[in-house]
């Protein structure tokens, strides 16, 4: 067990500023510091168990006295720690935020966007083609199965090129479709690839 592992426990029995510390990324390291005061303050071992022992047994009323008075040690000792534990917390929160408020613009962008089938095409294609391959495979076992594989050879060229053009499409979709969402949620358009590049370049030049 590990200090940061009791760092709910101690904030929720009277502790909160050692539960933030310990349960910030240097808890594991100045845990033990910290855990000095906490076992002092129930007359147990400063080791993690001692103390996660000490409260759940102990007077619940006593273990609260006892650890709200260890608390203000610790903020009046260390109440830099206890700040920085708490921005970061909050730069966390902050960007936990900022993710769901750009999903949230991704599907108000996605549901505003009036292009009826045409929006849902790809992924029609997309369930046809899921679709389709077990067939193929189907088709591919029958023909070796019953010496066909004279025929299957003769039209590897064509499937091949069939098969290519529909996922190249498909591909090449759903690339610029993920510029329109970055386009959408950043307010700034993205960067084009090298072919878009070119073809943007010599357009010019004409």
């Amino acid at each position: 067990m590990d200090w940061k592992d009791i760092a709910g426990t101690l904030a929720r029995s009277g502790a909160p500023a050692i539960g933030t510390i310990l349960g910030g990324p240097m808890g594991g390291a100045i845990g033990g510091l910290v855990g000095n005061t906490i076992a002092a303050a129930l007359g147990v071992e400063p080791t993690p168990e001692a103390v996660s022992t000490a409260v759940a047994s102990g007077d619940p009323a006593a273990v609260s006295a006892a650890l709200s008075a260890a608390d203000q040690k610790i903020i009046a000792q260390y109440g830099y720690l206890t700040e920085l534990a708490k921005a970061e917390s909050d730069v966390g929160k902050a960007q936990v935020d900022a993710v769901n408020e750009s999903i949230r613009a991704e599907a108000s962008a996605s549901a505003s966007r009036a292009d009826g089938w045409w929006g849902n095409w790809r992924t029609i294609m997309a369930y046809e083609l899921t679709a389709e391959c077990p067939f193929w495979a189907a088709l591919i076992c029958w023909c070796i199965i019953n010496g066909k594989i004279n025929e299957l050879v003769a039209s590897a060229s064509i499937l091949t090129v069939w098969w290519g053009a529909r996922f190249g499409v498909l591909g090449v979709h759903v690339w610029t479709g993920s510029n329109e969402r970055q386009t959408a949620i950043t307010g700034v358009p993205a960067k084009a690839g090298v072919v878009a590049s070119v073809v943007a370049a010599v357009t010019k030049k004409k």
